[in-house]
């Protein structure tokens, strides 16, 4: 038996001795609080917090910062603990952390692109492999601004459904903007002030309707709003100038409508025309009438921008050739 054992307040060696020897023991291991029990002299248990002097401490990080749609520099928290052998084994975990953000449970490297922007409270958690484990813990802020482009006006707002038309883009956060679709449709080659304010492009071909213009830059893709629609203008026919040819075919008919730029077909009554010509904006069309039968039918003209609908303006009569006029004879005296 040891001299701590041997000694005590009252005298003897029993549980106040072992107590005090402990104590002892406590005070030279690694960083720890750990609840013990013991019997006193009177039979009954007690419980005692021992603190040790090699705690797990957790390096402190200090505030972040970060923009929506763009990758953090990855952070990586740093901890101190001798308590285990013949190395710690630190798990790491976070709460708080920004939508997009991930930490490593194996080495704390928090990476990751957020996703959307407010100011979180951040905790991140080490915990060692000892038996029982200790835990040390910092907390810092990261603030995440909004980076997201946004579409604040569309100059022009309307097009034919033939595209090619020159747009300008106003809004913010178009810095290396990387796309900008027309509804579904890329709008394909842009062009982006250095202020990041403004874009010009071409409207793509698209079907009849409004669509939503959006950026897609750095700081993700700009949200629908009011002020992003382009509206697409369906084919209409107006006018058929010649509405009248013969079952022959042949007639070269004079069509002027608005959208009628990009036509791909044009038929009479289902038939389909051979040849036809688009002019002046799509506002006028040329096209050479097929065979047909006796009576009336509907011109459809068919764009990128959609067909044609019956417009009371777009029918066209078959008749019968007249006969040839007789010759007329020479009178001889």
């Amino acid at each position: 038996m040891t001299n701590a054992m041997k000694r005590n307040p009252r005298g003897g060696s029993g549980p106040r001795a072992a107590l005090y020897a402990l104590g002892i023991l406590v005070a030279i291991m690694a960083a720890v609080l750990v609840k013990t029990t013991a019997i006193d002299n009177n039979g009954l248990a007690k419980s005692a917090n021992l603190t040790s002097y090699n705690p797990l401490t957790v390096a402190p990080v200090s505030n972040m910062t970060g923009n929506t749609g763009m990758p953090i520099a990855p952070l990586a928290p740093t901890a101190t603990d001798s308590q285990t052998t013949p190395f710690p084994v630190i798990t790491w975990t976070a709460i708080g952390l920004p939508p997009g953000l991930t930490i490593s449970r194996s080495s704390g490297l928090v990476t990751g692109t957020p996703q959307l922007a407010g100011t979180y409270q951040v905790t991140i958690t080490a915990k060692d492999n000892a038996r029982p484990p200790t835990y040390g813990s910092t907390s810092f802020n990261w603030y995440i601004g909004n980076m997201a482009p946004t579409v604040t006006q569309v100059a022009p707002v309307v097009s034919q459904g033939v595209g090619g038309i020159r747009v300008v883009i106003i809004g913010k956060n178009f810095a290396n903007a990387s796309a900008v679709h027309f509804g579904t449709v890329d709008a394909g080659s842009i062009t982006v002030n250095r202020a990041g304010t403004k874009i010009v492009t071409y409207a793509p071909p698209e079907t009849a309707g409004t669509v939503d213009v959006t950026v897609t830059a750095m700081g993700g893709t700009s949200a629908a709003v009011a002020g992003d629609q382009f509206t697409y203008l369906a084919p209409h026919i107006s006018l058929v100038a010649t509405s009248t040819g013969t079952v022959n075919g042949g007639t070269r008919v004079r069509i002027s409508g608005t959208g009628l730029a990009g036509a791909t077909s044009v038929s009479f009554g289902g038939q389909s025309s051979a040849e036809f010509t688009v002019r002046h904006n799509g506002t006028l069309l040329t096209a050479v009438a097929p065979g047909g039968s006796v009576g009336t039918v509907t011109i459809v003209v068919v764009t990128p921008g959609g067909t044609t609908s019956s417009s009371g303006h777009n029918d066209f009569t078959y008749v019968i050739p007249l006969p040839p006029a007789p010759k007329v004879g020479k009178h001889h005296k």
